[in-house]
């Protein structure tokens, strides 16, 4: 459990708050959770939603008894969701059933044998000392300072938000900056530990998690090590989707009014203040408007050009996070070699890396992530059947026409049979492919990209775009955008952050 003095958001009910109608422009997970912390101040809270059901990008597809998670599929840092119920006067277990996985994941290499992840550190100790010499005394070493740097954040940084360079003038950044690695990148701090390339994959690939690559992401996030091997990876029954709707509930419960198939066309704005919300249907008042919708959409769509945060040169300039290829696919029998997460990591990934993030061009061998939640969760698919989420990190930007991305999707399948040996494609029963074009339509999401901004050290804390308008006095935003960042643990920080300052503003 996060300490409470740590977080923001513990000051109880606040009279003035009463008074105020805020609009809330989104329901996924940022925009549920802040709905809830300023519901929770009394301030009366509506929530305007484009799609039919809460969650954002982790709604859900159900097809012929199978049901897919259409957006996140990890669940990480527990702590994070446990300390955000808590911070709201309830408890997690009476909404969701958490469970450990166990293994945690595996992983396939291109030429090597695949290794298995597990939630026993005895065991993941033994798999490093078999892959290079002191492997296991090298792990010890490397989680021991990824677990520093994973406290001192939850502690210090990420429930802080940094509005300018003097926020850097922090005590415990000063005092731990040179351990927490700030100036180095996550390839570099690595490469002075491990030598084999199965190792520094293994510490390096949840860069994936942060929209980034090991070549560009600070150092700091060797913390996501301590994250995935020594807290474990854990999974909500039913499916991440349940989160949403667990928020959904306690909202309800503190009298947030939901307006779902209702999307907000325009902001309006009048004399340094936003006066309320646009959609097809209507036309909202409101004391505060907070933008839980992509932050792009909402700087270059929603607001008049004289009111946006950043100029079209600033977006232009920013380094993207990945787009993504998804194939969710149901398969009529059992694939035993699979986990409930898998990984397929190429030899020379840095090849990936550069197509993302360079070249921007279709991969020829790209990495890629396998979900299989019909190996813990009955509820995702018929009996003795297997449901498959495919991730492919891909360039943003790219043209993904039908014929493109049908030929790319039956690749990685193909792949996908070779990889584990054996055939199951003329035992698919659904299948459905989404990509960036999808991410534009569906969700608005800046030139397809999956996540946002990347983490790199020049967009991380005051690097990211700012919680608050620097036009319109009481217009807001959150997000995987804003700080701290991308994920769902970041994205509802985010939105703890800005209801703080909300409330120390206007309640």
């Amino acid at each position: 459990m996060i300490p409470p003095g740590n977080r923001p958001g513990n000051r109880g009910f606040q009279g003035r708050a009463m008074e105020k109608r805020v609009v809330i422009i989104g329901a996924g997970l940022a925009g549920l959770t802040a709905a809830i912390k300023l519901a929770r101040k009394g301030f009366k809270v509506s929530v305007y939603e484009k799609h039919g059901t809460p969650g954002g990008v982790a709604r859900t597809i159900e097809d012929r008894g199978f049901r897919f998670d259409t957006g996140p599929t990890w669940y990480l840092m527990p702590e994070v969701f446990e300390s955000y119920f808590s911070s709201v006067d309830r408890k997690i277990e009476d909404y969701l059933d958490i469970v450990p996985l166990s293994p945690s994941y595996k992983i396939f290499f291109e030429k090597d044998e695949p290794v298995v992840i597990h939630r026993e550190m005895e065991k993941n100790i033994t798999l490093f000392d078999s892959l290079e010499k002191d492997g296991g005394k090298k792990l010890q070493g490397y989680l021991k300072d990824s677990k520093f740097k994973y406290e001192a954040a939850l502690k210090e940084f990420l429930y802080r938000d940094y509005r300018g360079p003097f926020d850097f003038l922090h005590w415990p950044l000063i005092r731990d900056g040179l351990r927490l690695n700030l100036l180095r990148t996550l390839d570099n701090h690595v490469s002075r530990t491990f030598s084999d390339h199965r190792s520094k994959k293994i510490v390096e690939f949840n860069t994936v998690f942060l929209g980034s690559s090991p070549y560009k992401t600070p150092a700091l996030y060797s913390l996501m090590a301590h994250v995935d091997l020594t807290i474990g990876v854990y999974y909500p029954m039913g499916g991440i989707h349940e989160l949403a709707k667990a928020l959904y509930r306690i909202g309800r419960e503190y009298g947030v009014e939901y307006h779902f198939n209702n999307e907000v066309k325009h902001i309006i704005a009048r004399g340094g203040k936003a006066e309320g919300i646009e959609t097809a249907a209507e036309t909202v008042k409101a004391d505060i408007v907070l933008s839980a919708a992509e932050y792009h959409h909402t700087d270059t769509a929603l607001l008049d050009r004289k009111h946006r945060n950043y100029p079209d040169l600033y977006w232009k300039t920013r380094i993207m996070a990945p787009a993504t290829l998804l194939l969710y696919v149901g398969v009529k029998k059992k694939l035993p070699k699979l986990l409930h997460h898998t990984f397929y990591l190429a030899d020379d990934w840095s090849v990936h890396f550069n197509e993302i993030f360079n070249t921007k061009r279709w991969s020829g061998n790209p990495c890629y992530y396998l979900g299989c939640p019909s190996k813990t969760d009955p509820s995702v698919a018929p009996e003795g059947m297997e449901n498959l989420f495919i991730l492919v990190p891909l360039a943003p930007g790219m043209d993904d026409h039908d014929s493109v991305r049908e030929e790319y999707a039956d690749r990685i399948l193909r792949h996908l049979e070779t990889l584990i040996g054996e055939e199951f494609a003329s035992d698919i029963a659904v299948k459905y492919i989404a990509s960036q074009r999808d991410f534009i339509t569906n969700n608005h999401y800046y030139r397809g990209t999956a996540l946002g901004l990347a983490h790199t050290l020049s967009q991380t804390a005051i690097f990211r775009p700012s919680h608050r308008s620097f036009r319109l006095k009481n217009l807001y935003y959150t997000g995987h955008y804003t700080q701290p960042g991308i994920g769902m643990p970041m994205a509802m920080i985010g939105s703890e952050l800005v209801c703080d300052l909300i409330t120390r503003r206007h309640a």
